[in-house]
C-alpha cells in the first residue's frame, strides 16, 4: 500500500449504516489518503433520508449546496469516493469533478433499490457496483465486499445449529419466522435489530404473525460488533437475507466465510457466483418447506469449509485499482 503518501479524499457514503463510513476511512489512510467525510444527502438526518425517498430532486439540491459549501472551504483532493451516493446527481458529479483529480462511484445496493446513481454513474471516472444482476445488465466492473471479522475462528463444538443476527428490513420478520419454525427443537441463536418503534411499526404491520412469534428475539438495542461475531462463530451455520431487489453478495457471507461458517441465504446467486468453496453456501428461498432445511444442515454435517477471508484493503484495492487486488488471503 502507498502508506508514504500524502493524498487528499472526500469520501461520500451513508454516515448512519453502523461503522461502514469509519471502516472506509481507515482503510483509505492506510492507502495514504488524508480523508474528509460527507454524508450521501443533505439534510444529514431522519429528514433527509425521508425526503431522498419521497422527493429526491428536493435532496439533490441541498446536497449540492452542501458539497458547495464543503467544496469552497476545502483544498482541492486527489480523489473523491462515492459510496451509494443516493442525494447526488449529474450537477454534483459534474462539480466534484472540478474540484478532485478522480471521482470514484461505488454502490452496495442494486439500481432497483437505489436508481439515483442511473443518471449519472457514466460521468464518474470509475464506478462499479456490488450488485450481480447490475453488473451484467450495464457492463459495470463487479466489485464485492469484505469481512471486517479478523481473528474469529469457528468454534470446534458450537453452541448453536443456527445464528441469526439481523436489522429488520424487507421481508425479513416472515423469513426468519419460516427459518425458526422449520428448524423447531434445534438451539438457534436469533437476534433482530429494529432502531426504533417507528421503524419497526411498518414491518409488524407487513407481517404481524411473524412479529408477534419473534416478539422475543427483537431488540430496539444493536448488538455489538464483537458479540455478533461470536454468535456466528458459535454456530454450525448463520442465516443471510439479501433485500429481494438485490442480487450483491452481503458482508455477513463474507464474514461467517472468514470463521469457516457455512450459509444459509435466500440469495440464489451467492451459491452460483463462485466465490464460495463448495459446500459453503446453500440456498433456502422465502418460502422454502421445512425439510429443505433439514437436508441443508445436513449437507453441512459432510463438509468443513475453510476459512477464507477477503480484508477491506484487498476491497479498497479492486476498486480504486491502485494496487493488485488479490481475490482472497487464505488462513492456513
Amino acid at each position: 500500500m502507498n502508506s508514504g503518501l500524502n493524498r487528499r479524499c472526500l469520501l461520500i457514503t451513508p454516515l448512519t449504516f453502523y461503522t461502514f463510513h469509519e471502516r472506509l476511512k481507515a482503510a483509505l489512510e492506510g492507502f495514504g489518503y488524508s480523508v474528509d467525510l460527507m454524508n450521501e444527502e443533505y439534510p444529514s438526518n431522519i429528514v433527509g433520508k425521508i425526503f431522498a425517498k419521497l422527493a429526491l430532486t428536493l435532496v439533490r439540491r441541498t446536497t449540492l449546496g452542501a458539497l458547495r459549501k464543503h467544496l469552497s472551504e476545502h483544498p482541492r483532493y486527489d480523489l473523491v469516493l462515492i459510496v451509494k451516493g443516493r442525494g447526488l446527481g449529474p450537477r454534483a458529479i459534474k462539480l466534484l469533478k472540478q474540484h478532485a483529480d478522480r471521482v470514484v462511484g461505488y454502490n452496495f445496493d442494486s439500481f432497483r433499490f437505489n436508481p439515483s446513481p442511473l443518471d449519472w454513474h457514466a460521468l464518474a471516472d470509475r464506478y462499479a457496483t456490488f450488485d450481480i444482476v447490475d453488473a451484467q445488465s450495464n457492463s459495470l466492473p463487479l466489485v464485492h465486499l469484505f469481512s471486517a471479522a479478523t481473528g474469529v475462528a469457528a468454534a470446534s463444538a458450537p453452541s448453536y445449529d443456527i445464528s441469526i443476527v439481523m436489522r429488520i428490513h424487507s421481508d425479513r420478520l416472515a423469513y426468519v419466522d419460516r427459518v425458526l419454525r422449520s428448524a423447531a427443537g434445534r438451539p438457534v441463536f436469533a437476534f433482530l435489530y429494529a432502531p426504533s418503534w417507528l421503524a419497526f411499526l411498518p414491518h409488524a404491520i407487513r407481517s404481524p404473525v411473524s412479529a408477534f412469534r419473534l416478539r422475543q428475539h427483537i431488540s430496539f438495542t444493536p448488538l455489538s460488533y464483537e458479540r455478533a461475531m461470536g454468535a456466528i462463530s458459535n454456530s454450525r451455520a448463520t442465516l443471510d437475507y439479501a433485500h429481494p431487489l438485490q442480487s450483491g453478495i452481503t458482508v455477513r457471507c463474507y464474514e461467517a466465510l472468514s470463521m469457516g461458517v457455512p450459509v444459509i441465504t435466500n440469495n440464489a446467486y451467492v451459491a452460483n457466483s463462485g466465490v464460495f468453496p463448495e459446500g459453503a453456501v446453500e440456498t433456502f428461498p422465502l418460502n422454502g418447506p421445512p425439510d429443505q432445511l433439514t437436508r441443508i444442515m445436513a449437507r453441512f454435517d459432510e463438509c468443513r469449509i475453510k476459512p477464507t477471508l477477503r480484508t477491506i484493503d484487498e476491497f479498497i484495492a479492486e476498486l480504486l485499482e491502485e494496487t493488485p487486488a488479490n481475490q482472497t488471503v487464505r488462513i492456513e
